[in-house]
């Protein structure tokens, strides 16, 4: 990894630190070295020299002083920055334990990659007409020192690369101050760039690695896993203060690393050699065996072929879009080479990459959009094309269905209501309108939900509203609330439209969690059925996971839309003040109108405090209290804390048993394709049987490893119930009938408060519902649970997909209503943004407490993080051509014959529907063995199916080469072409 730094201290004491030593003597084996374009400018090689270092640290080039002119006359100049670069600890062990000197020289070139790959980001800044403008320069002047310990005196290879202050564009040119802002945010490109290149070099030497694709992080097979602890102490000293004191996150940690540094002790070269050597023991050898056997495979690892390299590319741009529309190009080469350590180096996927923009099927954005800082921000022309069929939807929809209810029936219904006046306005617009894609935004607690109860009593005989949300428990929300029945957006689309007619209003809650994908196939639906969509949304609420804010773009594209601006869910003064200054981004006011808000600097003592306050209150109040977080790992540490405390006041049963649960492992769809991304231990089940294998629905499977077949496809091994291996091709099954796990341990008494965490249709339960465990058998519990009071007798050793449920997360609390609520917000975490903080205290009807670990430093980062999703149409500029009055001008022709086109479609559904209808009621009655005959056909029309789609993949799988990273869609839509900005 390589961790960065800004410089400090006088020019003579750094270049003291880096050229003389100091935490012990530097020996002549540690390397220091100039590089960077402008090292050859200046005429400097070899190794640093003191003195020179000093004096390009204090800014002087020739006869240019660089700086800034201070009132006083003085000039400050800042010196630069160290980027250091740290080798894998096995990679360390067998360089300076074991002594090869072929790891060090590859250590040495993966560096080199790194340093030309940050130089390519250089930057100088300047001001033009009162306007920054930020230029690339791509040449830099860094001097580079390799060291071979630590503070702790372990092995430890890592590379300063001290980067000076200064830059231009061309030879012989005066220099510039560096521009930094780049090159920070491309450091973990680079550290990925690093470890592929040094993971290749070892691999070309004869070394094996073990690789983690999720994290792009790799060891040298066969060094010993202990060993590598022992001679951590110094990352250990550093996690275990950071893990006492509660910080999270790399930057949060370098206060553990500067609290844990040791005075300095003055140890030469090979004493610090014999000391490993002694500490490695009987293990030395080992080592060095796996140094002999590595030489006797040296030469034999290939470079990638123009497949292998086509699929890593392809990995990095499909990853990341599966969550974000817009995203930079360092990125997407950091995923596709984090997922194929030791496969594939930066110039075998860069070239890749390229032609996708040659071909314009990855195009380059020049407007913000979201909250990352784009400075070579890239999104795909298939992701455009999606967020460009929403404006065609939404002038397909204009004026083409009737109204859900008559002015008659309206006037009957609201006579009978209480509905403010701008509920009224709403349920009147939208009963009335023609157009049948319609919106209602409404601030958080708006009374969306008894507007749409209303507008189903007030419909025309014969209409069917149906409840969607992205979620269960907040379509069984809105159900229950409208009295109509509901579904997830998920299952619901996955029917395909099936008995969907025009006579149907679907209606979709927390419209703002849609992402781009599931919008286009609901939209789809509608436009295919002529059934009316009508969304509900707050876009300041929390958005998407996946990619795309699909109800923020439509509204601005031209979605009729009506708005509710009064909040009635709140209601004591302070919360509704609160609530109000949120949404209007006054954050430090919002806070002020809080109950109260505390001030803890350690995490740790954070929830604490927080479990504190909610032990204190009374078993009514508890009931009414809800604590919030924005991720699972804190909603872990704090239902465990409430559990040490329910069991010192005796709130839980006094003996715990010990239930293994099923967590969720978040693979995304592409990752579960790929068999690298499974791991032994987890536990699959699948939604569909795969009869070839023998795989039953729903069957827990147990990974045990992974394996390849003759062709060289890696597989993975499961073990059923029973101990039989199954060697099962992910590539063979549908990403959304695949469920990981991760098998976890919870400890459960009576009185627990328990969370379903996945929908269960055989035990009726919806993802995130919570109940009490009343009574417990071994690990049969009888649980009451929150929505009915119903009781259910419950084995968790059968259904574990289940975990303590006394916090929960921002997310799974969207829609949901309590009385008062706690809320703890570390600035640390990466979750904490506007959109999160205004949904988290929009729950509340009374009150909301915060606890975070710095107020202004809170309120900063809700200023500048909003939360809010990516969007290509954004990134290129194309908000206003893409509105629907500038592409209804554009594509006139084309919507009347889609227009037309729709309408034949729906004509032919229900002349297919009224023929179904006729030949069932026509049908005479089917005897045994003729029922016994249709269903041994529809089995043998399944198995057909299943044999085609394997031989189908199979073909694929033989034809997937680099011409599938160039395909893309052909819809007759207009080629994109923003205006051009300076890349930024």
């Amino acid at each position: 990894m390589i961790q960065p730094q800004r410089l400090h201290g006088q020019p003579a004491n750094i270049a003291r630190y880096y050229t003389v030593g100091d935490y012990y003597t530097k020996g002549g084996n540690e390397p220091s070295e100039w590089g960077g374009k402008l090292a050859v400018d200046l005429g400097l090689s070899g190794p640093v020299d003191a003195k020179v270092l000093r004096t390009l640290l204090a800014g002087k080039v020739d006869d240019q002083q660089l700086g800034r002119h201070r009132s006083d006359g003085t000039i400050h100049h800042h010196p630069g920055w160290d980027f250091a670069v740290n080798a894998p600890k096995s990679v360390s062990i067998m360089a300076l334990v074991a002594g090869d000197s072929r790891v060090l020289e590859a250590h040495e070139g993966a560096v080199t990659a790194a340093i030309s790959y940050l130089e390519e980001q250089a930057q100088l800044r300047r001001r033009e007409e009162g306007k920054v403008l930020y230029e690339t320069t791509g040449r830099i002047l860094v001097a580079r020192f390799t060291e071979h310990g630590s503070r702790e005196l372990d092995p430890h290879l890592h590379t300063h690369l001290v980067l000076l202050n200064m830059t231009n564009h061309e030879s012989g040119e005066r220099m510039a101050s560096l521009e930094s802002r780049v090159m920070y945010g491309e450091q973990r490109v680079a550290g990925q760039i690093y470890r592929n290149a040094l993971a290749f070099g070892l691999r070309e030497q004869g070394y094996e690695i073990d690789t983690d694709p999720r994290s792009g992080l790799f060891e040298i097979r066969g060094v010993p896993g202990d060993l590598i602890q022992q001679f951590s102490r110094r990352a250990e000293a550093i996690e275990e203060h950071a893990r006492d004191h509660g910080l999270v996150g790399q930057k949060a940690q370098r206060a553990s690393f500067y609290a844990t540094r040791k005075a300095k002790a003055k140890v030469g070269e090979e004493e610090l050699t014999a000391q490993w050597h002694q500490r490695a023991g009987d293990r030395l050898e080992a080592l060095r065996a796996i140094a002999v056997s590595s030489q006797e495979r040296e030469g034999k690892h290939l470079p990638p072929t123009q497949r292998e390299a086509s699929r890593a590319a392809l990995f990095g741009l499909r990853q990341l879009e599966i969550t974000e529309a817009v995203n930079n190009l360092g990125d997407i080469l950091r995923t596709g080479l984090a997922a194929h350590v030791g496969e594939v180096r930066l110039e075998d996927i860069r070239s890749r990459v390229e032609e996708h923009e040659v071909m314009r099927k990855l195009l380059p954005t020049h407007e913000q959009t979201g909250d990352k800082i784009l400075t070579r921000g890239r999104t795909s022309r298939q992701s455009w094309r999606q967020e460009l069929a929403l404006t065609q939807h939404i002038a397909l929809g204009l004026d083409d269905a009737r109204p859900i209810a008559s002015s008659d029936r309206l006037l009957a219904v609201l006579e009978g209501t209480n509905l403010n006046g701008q509920q009224q306005r709403a349920l009147i617009e939208t009963a009335l309108t023609r157009d049948r894609i319609t919106a209602i935004h409404g601030v958080a607690g708006s009374g969306k939900s008894t507007l749409v109860r209303v507008l189903g009593e007030a419909a025309e005989p014969g209409t069917t509203l149906i409840a969607l949300a992205p979620t269960s428990s907040a379509a069984a929300e809105l159900g229950a609330k409208a009295n109509i029945q509901s579904h997830t957006v998920a299952s619901f689309v996955a029917r395909g439209g099936q008995g969907i007619t025009d006579r149907h209003v679907l209606v979709l809650d927390e419209a703002g969690q849609l992402g781009n994908r599931q919008a286009r196939r609901l939209l789809d639906i509608s436009r295919t059925t002529g059934a009316r969509l009508l969304l509900l949304g707050d876009e300041k609420q929390t958005g998407a996971i996946e990619q795309g804010k699909p109800f923020w773009l439509m509204r601005r594209l031209g979605l009729p839309t009506v708005e509710l601006t009064e909040a009635v869910r709140q209601e004591t003064k302070s919360i509704k003040a609160a609530v109000t200054q949120a949404r209007a981004g006054n954050f430090a006011e919002a806070l002020a109108k809080l109950d109260s808000v505390s001030t803890v600097t350690d995490n740790e003592k954070m929830a604490e405090q927080v479990v504190n306050a909610w032990i204190r209150l009374k078993p009514d109040s508890r009931t009414a209290t809800n604590i919030l977080v924005l991720d699972n790992a804190t909603r872990l540490i704090v239902n465990s804390k409430i559990r040490e405390a329910l069991k010192n006041e005796s709130g839980l049963a006094a003996e715990d048993s010990r239930l293994s649960i099923l967590a969720p492992a978040g693979m995304t769809d592409i990752e579960k394709h790929m068999a690298r991304f499974y791991r032994a231990g987890q536990v699959l089940r699948f939604d569909r049987e795969i009869a070839g294998l023998g795989v039953a629905r729903h069957a827990d499977y147990r990974v045990v490893g992974l394996g390849r077949e003759t062709n060289g496809r890696q597989i993975v091994r499961l073990v059923d119930e029973n101990g039989r291996t199954i060697r099962w091709d992910p590539q063979t099954a549908r990403a959304r009938h695949i469920n990981v796990f991760n098998p976890e341990n919870r400890d459960l008494a009576a009185g627990d408060r328990i969370q379903w965490r996945l929908v269960n249709r055989e035990l009726d339960l919806r993802n995130a519902e919570r109940g009490t465990v009343e009574r417990l058998e071994g690990a049969l519990a009888t649980i009451r649970w929150d929505r009915d009071s119903r009781v259910q007798q419950v084995d968790l050793s059968e259904h574990k997909t289940w975990d303590h449920g006394y916090a929960e997360t921002v997310y799974s609390a969207q829609s949901k209503t309590y009385p008062r609520v706690f809320v703890l917000a570390p600035v640390e975490s990466p979750l904490v943004n506007a959109q999160n903080f205004y949904t988290a205290i929009t729950r509340a009807q009374f009150g909301a407490r915060l606890w975070t670990s710095n107020v202004e430093a809170l309120v900063s980062k809700l200023e500048r993080q909003s939360g809010e999703k990516t969007s290509s149409s954004e990134g290129l500029g194309r908000m206003k051509a893409d509105r629907i009055d500038a592409f209804s001008r554009r594509q006139g022709t084309h919507l009347a014959h889609l227009k037309a086109e729709q309408e034949r479609m729906r004509v032919e559904r229900r002349d297919r529907a009224l023929a179904r209808h006729l030949e069932r009621r026509e049908r005479p009655p089917r005897s045994g063995g003729e029922h016994l005959a249709e269903g041994a056909r529809r089995v043998v029309q399944v198995l057909d199916r299943f044999l085609e789609g394997i031989l189908d993949r199979a073909r694929v799988g033989r034809d997937t080469t680099a011409a599938e990273l160039s395909r893309s869609t052909t819809a007759p839509v207009p080629q994109p072409e923003p205006t051009r900005g300076p890349e930024r």
